[in-house]
């Protein structure tokens, strides 16, 4: 029965291997070769480049703004979500993965519209009458994290809505009744029992930031570079498939 059951998992393991496993032995072997030679070299030279080193800087703090940026709005939004019953907790469910099912290229361009010039962002500030006159916020790092930010953030709220499910409502009400308010029992009572979907809200967006292509391509373009994007510069640009290589297996490295 054990063996039966091992000869069903072969075809997955097999096309596993050939999917993820060779590719990944070839990416290493070609950032490792050198003239015919097994070398460090490729590294070397990637940490000595002043773009990458760049790029490396772009993508961590991007990376850090958009867990901070999700944490925040993820936290409120994420349990009045839980608190909600019925009807209403499914079509809030729906908004909150609204953004995961659309093409990243479409979320990216609706973004374009608002954070350029003359956009609505733009508008809204210059009403405000805290910028002049009008301008454009597109391919800013800012941009980026503000693209980035709407992305992800469900895998952040979906992450906590799943703890904050779990804890009881008459902790609360006994933490409300014995004269603390909704507030500080959200800080000393919901936050610290949803520590393990924080943590996980935090892993899920640190890296899907840290390897998105599309939304720094587009919202970024060649002024906010970030590693990512510098795969496609090497590659298609230079032609430096052995950088190419190094910077996928440093990449793959960093999310693992």
């Amino acid at each position: 029965m054990n063996k039966e059951k091992s000869i069903i998992f072969i075809p997955s393991l097999c096309l596993i291997a050939v999917l993820v496993f060779i590719p990944l032995i070839m990416l290493a072997h070609k950032s490792l070769s050198v003239e015919g030679s097994i070398s460090i070299a490729n590294y070397l030279e990637l940490f000595r480049d002043s773009t990458f080193k760049k790029a490396l800087r772009n993508t961590f703090s991007i990376s850090f703004y958009v867990v901070l940026a999700t944490l925040l709005l993820g936290l409120p939004t994420a349990y009045y979500v839980s608190r909600t019953q019925g009807r209403l907790k499914n079509v809030l469910l729906l908004l909150v993965l609204f953004p995961l099912l659309t093409n990243a290229v479409v979320r990216s361009i609706s973004w374009m519209i608002i954070l350029g010039y003359d956009g609505v962002f733009s508008r809204l500030l210059n009403n405000l009458g805290l910028l002049k006159e009008p301008i454009s916020f597109m391919y800013s790092k800012l941009a980026v994290i503000i693209g980035s930010t709407y992305i992800f953030l469900p895998l952040m709220i979906i992450s906590l809505i799943g703890v904050m499910d779990n804890i009881s409502e008459e902790i609360e009400e006994a933490s409300i009744s014995l004269g603390a308010s909704r507030f500080k029992t959200f800080f000393t009572i919901i936050i610290p029992n949803s520590v393990s979907g924080i943590i996980v809200g935090i892993v899920l967006v640190f890296t899907a930031t840290l390897t998105a292509y599309t939304t720094p391509n587009i919202l970024g373009g060649t002024r906010t570079v970030v590693l990512a994007t510098l795969v496609q510069q090497y590659g298609t640009t230079l032609g430096r498939w052995e950088l190419v290589s190094s910077i996928s297996i440093f990449l793959f490295v960093l999310t693992v």
